[in-house]
C-alpha cells in the first residue's frame, strides 16, 4: 500500500477515526522497524495533547469476561465447546496478555529516549550547541547532555550531566531556573551566570565565571546549599567531601574548548585520567614516583599523543609497550 503516513494519520489512528483502509496502512508501517522511532514520539505528543483520556480499565474487563462468556454460553443456542477448543480459547488469551506485556515493556524501555534529547561527544571531540531556551552549552569529549525533548514547560529548566561542560545560561522573563543535575546527590541551581561543571568518575568540579549559583549537595540525611560567587571553585571528591577555593583563572577549566590544556602543579596521575576521560586511552604507571611528578604550563593539543609527547619530553618520561599495555616509565 502506497498511503503516506502523516501525524494527522496516527492521531486519527490513535484516537480510533481511522478508516479501515488507513488503520492497514498505519499497520503495515509499523512492520518497518526505522518507523518505529517517529511512531513513539507522536504517540506521546498525541497523548500530552490528549489529557482528557482516560483509560476505563475496569470497564474493558468487565466487557472482556462478558464477552468469553457470551462466546462458550448463550440461551438461544447451547454449545458445549470441546476440549480444543478450550484450549485455543485459553491460547489466544495468553498471546493477547503476552502482546499488552511486550508492549508495555517496549514503552518502558524507551521511555528515557522519548521523554530526553541527548548531545553525546565521542572521544578527542568538542561539541556547541543552543538549546531551546537560547542557554549556550560547550560539551567536552566523551560527555553526555540529557535535555527533556519537549521543552523546558514547567517551573524550571532541567538538565543532567555526565562529563564536561561549560554553560552560558540565558535569563527568562518569567524567571525560570535553571538546573544542572550531575547526580541524585549533586546539583547546580543557576541563578544568572556562565560556569563550568566537571562530572567523572573520580569526581565532581564546578568554576564560576560569572554570575552566581547555588550548589545543593547531600551531606548524610540532610541536603546542604553552598552560594558560589565568581572565581569560586568548588571540588566533590569521591568520599562525598566538599571543598570552597578561590581560582585566578577560572577560564582555564574550560580551555579544553579550544584544545588547549592547562596544568598548574597538576601530577602525572591526574593527566593519564585526563588522556581516559578525553581520549579514551589507558596508559599504566611504572611506581608511585612517577605519578606524584607535576607539571605547569598550557599547552595545546588534538590528540592524546600530541600531549603525552609535551609532558613526557618535560618529565623525562618514554612510554614502552608490554603484554600489560602501555606503560610510562624513566627515560
Amino acid at each position: 500500500m502506497n498511503t503516506s503516513i502523516t501525524k494527522y494519520i496516527v492521531f486519527e489512528y490513535l484516537s480510533g477515526r481511522a478508516t479501515a483502509l488507513e488503520n492497514q496502512a498505519v499497520e503495515e508501517w509499523l512492520c518497518t522497524p526505522e518507523n518505529i522511532e517517529i511512531f513513539h514520539e507522536w504517540l506521546l505528543e498525541w497523548e500530552l495533547r490528549s489529557p482528557q483520556f482516560t483509560p476505563n480499565t475496569q470497564g474493558a474487563f468487565h466487557k472482556l469476561i462478558n464477552k468469553m462468556d457470551s462466546s462458550v454460553s448463550d440461551d438461544s443456542q447451547m454449545v458445549i465447546p470441546s476440549k480444543q477448543s478450550k484450549t485455543n480459547t485459553f491460547s489466544s488469551i495468553l498471546a493477547i496478555a503476552a502482546s499488552v506485556l511486550v508492549i508495555i515493556g517496549s514503552v518502558w524501555l524507551m521511555k528515557d529516549y522519548i521523554l530526553f534529547k541527548t548531545y553525546k561527544t565521542n572521544y578527542a571531540e568538542v561539541s556547541s550547541f543552543l538549546l531551546e531556551d537560547g542557554s549556550h552549552v560547550s560539551l567536552n569529549a566523551n560527555s553526555i547532555l540529557k535535555v527533556p525533548r519537549w521543552g523546558f514547560d514547567n517551573g524550571v529548566r532541567e538538565v543532567t550531566l555526565q562529563g564536561e561542560a561549560e554553560f552560558s545560561v540565558t535569563h527568562t522573563f518569567d524567571n525560570k531556573r535553571f538546573i544542572v543535575k550531575t547526580s541524585d546527590q549533586f546539583q547546580i541551581e543557576v541563578l544568572g551566570t556562565e560556569f563550568s561543571v566537571f562530572a567523572r568518575k573520580r569526581g565532581t568540579k564546578v568554576v564560576l565565571n560569572r554570575g552566581k549559583i547555588r550548589i545543593d549537595y547531600a551531606s548524610g540525611s540532610k541536603i546542604e546549599q553552598l552560594l558560589m560567587k565568581p572565581g569560586d571553585l568548588v571540588t566533590l571528591n569521591q568520599q562525598g567531601k566538599i571543598a570552597l577555593e578561590k581560582t585566578p583563572e577560572p577560564q582555564a577549566y574550560s580551555a579544553w574548548k579550544t584544545q588547549r590544556f592547562v596544568f598548574n602543579g597538576t601530577s602525572v596521575r591526574e593527566i593519564v585520567a585526563l588522556l581516559n576521560e578525553n581520549f579514551g586511552v589507558e596508559y599504566i604507571i611504572l611506581n608511585e614516583e612517577i605519578a606524584s611528578r607535576t607539571i605547569s604550563g598550557t599547552f595545546k593539543a588534538q590528540s592524546a599523543d600530541e600531549l603525552l609527547q609535551v609532558f613526557s619530553e618535560v618529565l623525562s618520561l618514554k612510554i614502552i609497550e608490554t603484554e600489560q599495555g602501555k606503560v610510562l616509565t624513566n627515560k
